[in-house]
């Protein structure tokens, strides 16, 4: 009678199903990066689901973007706070 609409996890899992045949044709280190990547994309599940009307693929990119960025911003901050080190001993 009701239709289900399937969640964007679901969704996700499904578009990450997707691109098996690419993973497979990838070395098994870029398979490890692979993996690593898109293991990311659902850290932000909870904003994702926020956005039913949009394609998965599209709200997974800009989570696998949020986490680099977040990823870049975290070394930027370590490598500031090793370069300020250094800088007070010199």
């Amino acid at each position: 009678m009701g239709r289900n609409v399937p969640t964007y996890r679901q969704r996700l899992e499904e578009e990450l199903a997707r691109w098996s045949r690419f993973r497979a044709a990838l070395l098994r280190s870029e398979r490890e990066d692979f993996e690593a990547l898109t293991s990311q994309a659902f850290r932000y599940v909870h904003a994702g689901s926020m956005y039913p009307e949009r394609e998965a693929f599209e709200v997974m990119l800009v989570s696998l973007l949020l986490a680099h960025e977040s990823r870049l911003r975290r070394i930027e901050r370590a490598l500031e706070g090793l370069v300020g080190k250094d800088e007070g001993q010199g």
